[in-house]
């Protein structure tokens, strides 16, 4: 999207038919508001956040620069509003330290730009230019890690594991600690809600290996179990065990202090964004398997029950 697909080529000032503000293009609040909401049917999440961004940009950046803008000081935190919920939504939030001009103004007299309208395109760049990179990540193809809703529109309290996706979603371009971190979590979780549904006991000293082994054998998918069917080839248990050793791996990952949760003795030395991308795919898919056989009518452990 480009910045003049927000503005609308209509009346939204009040005047009646024929007034001074007809004909004139105004910010498309309506479209502004359904984007604050959720996503834009036909348009991609990443285009609406960058034509967003250019658009705050362009008005900071004339405001800065001796006028020009064409939004006011409420416009422009309406459009900061929405661009911060869009950028959120794609796990890398922007968090401006002003809301409208007024404040930008502010901001810039404390921070050296008093007199230079070089030093205030650059403030205005410096501020944008990491969202922007990020969403430039996102587009190239970091996917955003999610759970489907049907996965866990069966569990009677979700909570935990939507906290642990929008952790995720949050962290994995530009947090890979603490994506490592939350996908740990994310299976703890989800595997205690396993075990909730199924009417089983947690044990609070168990680790994650020791509830990930529960959680499967809850569900007849451990490599032990005997079913029928696919679940009891060979190949599908070999599948089964390397989850296990994959949920191992993400724990020992976190305990070794590349993750969050436990605190580091230093640096976090080599750890990338890939690095964050590994443990979240991992744990995506050992959670979608376990919610997915959870809710499955047919699945091998209704059989065994």
């Amino acid at each position: 999207m480009r910045p003049t697909d927000f503005f609308a080529e209509h009346d939204q000032s009040g005047w009646p038919p024929g007034g001074p503000g007809n004909g004139q293009p105004q910010l498309d609040e309506q479209l502004l508001a359904r984007l604050r909401q959720g996503p834009l049917p036909d348009i991609s999440e990443v285009a609406a956040g960058l034509g967003l961004l250019d658009l705050v940009q362009d008005e900071l950046e004339a405001y800065g620069t001796g006028g020009g803008q064409q939004l006011d000081d409420r416009e422009i935190a309406v459009a900061m509003t929405t661009l911060e919920a869009v950028t959120t939504r794609l796990g890398c939030p922007l968090r401006l330290p002003f809301r409208d001009f007024t404040r930008f103004r502010s901001y810039w007299n404390r921070n050296d730009g008093y007199g230079s309208w070089q030093a205030r395109r650059d403030m205005v760049e410096e501020l944008l230019a990491p969202t922007r990179a990020a969403l430039l990540r996102v587009e190239a193809g970091f996917s955003r890690p999610e759970l489907p809703d049907q996965s866990i529109a069966a569990l009677r309290d979700p909570a935990a594991i939507q906290e642990q996706i929008g952790r995720i979603q949050r962290a994995v371009v530009d947090d890979p600690p603490l994506a490592v971190g939350s996908a740990k979590e994310l299976v703890e979780s989800t595997a205690k809600a396993v075990l909730l549904e199924r009417g089983l006991s947690i044990d609070d000293k168990d680790d994650l290996p020791a509830l990930v082994s529960k959680a499967q054998r809850a569900l007849a998918l451990h490599p032990s179990s005997v079913t029928e069917g696919p679940d009891g080839t060979d190949a599908v248990k070999k599948i089964l065990g390397g989850l296990m050793a994959v949920t191992t791996g993400l724990a020992e990952l976190r305990n070794r202090g590349y993750g969050t949760g436990h605190g580091a003795s230093g640096t976090r030395v080599g750890l990338r964004a890939r690095h964050g991308h590994l443990a979240v795919n991992a744990s995506i898919t050992w959670c979608q398997l376990m919610l997915d056989t959870l809710a499955d009518p047919n699945a091998p452990w209704r059989k065994v029950d």
